[in-house]
């Protein structure tokens, strides 16, 4: 397999990274990975499409092998702003994206707000919660969903994921949570998924803060986020 180079840029002064695939005279591509992911998941699709884009494949703040945000910042407007900031300091030319699952929801919120820097989306799964979900949680009264949300930021802020004694754990967990998966693709997940403690213990490389993301009240309302997506030609 082709090993892509590993670059980085600075957004927020947080040093975040991203797989550069080469042939920058080509129209640029950027794929974008979704949460508790990392850009090498997207190594097969890139080998194959590096002969006609030149590829970038970053990795979202608090995954991968880049930083994670000191104060847990992971709400979707601060994705966005770093996507942003990868595009403007790569002077990249209306790219073309594809995104999957919290990527896709960066990248739509992106084009709608600067349809004019981006030539094509293909977004996987990438519209957020269901109508069913998101009408349940707004169900919820706004008190009720911020103390819980406080609740679950303060729970998660100090601990410590237990991690894995050896590689070989990691890889049944992997292999255990995608049986789709072949053993060769197993292993390059995991091996680009994982860290090594000061402990010796191995944990996965994205900060367990940002599940919380995911929960927190406050976002776009639907009319307004269904209006960013309208601005999309």
């Amino acid at each position: 397999m082709i090993e892509p180079t590993a670059c980085h840029f600075v957004s927020q002064t947080l040093r975040l990274h991203y797989a550069d695939w080469g042939n920058p005279d080509a129209p640029p591509l950027i794929l974008l990975h979704g949460g508790k992911d990392h850009c090498r998941s997207w190594d097969w699709a890139a080998e194959e499409l590096c002969r006609d884009w030149h590829i970038i494949a970053p990795d979202l703040r608090g995954h991968g092998d880049s930083a994670h945000s000191p104060e847990g910042r992971y709400t979707i407007d601060a994705l966005i702003l770093d996507f942003a900031a990868l595009i403007h300091q790569l002077g990249l030319k209306r790219p073309a994206i594809v995104a999957h699952s919290l990527g896709g929801n960066i990248a739509l919120r992106y084009t709608g707000l600067y349809p004019e820097n981006v030539s094509r989306i293909v977004a996987i799964e990438g519209l957020g919660p269901s109508p069913k979900v998101r009408a349940e949680r707004e169900a919820v009264p706004m008190d009720e969903r911020l103390r819980r949300w406080i609740a679950a930021e303060r729970g998660v802020e100090n601990r410590i994921p237990k991690g894995y004694v050896s590689i070989e754990d990691a890889l049944a967990r992997m292999a255990a949570s995608n049986p789709h998966l072949s053993a060769e693709r197993v292993h390059h997940l995991t091996v680009h998924g994982l860290r090594r403690r000061d402990d010796d213990r191995y944990v996965w490389k994205f900060d367990p803060r940002m599940h919380v993301r995911t929960e927190s009240p406050i976002d776009l309302r639907m009319p307004e986020i269904e209006a960013l997506w309208a601005r999309i030609s």
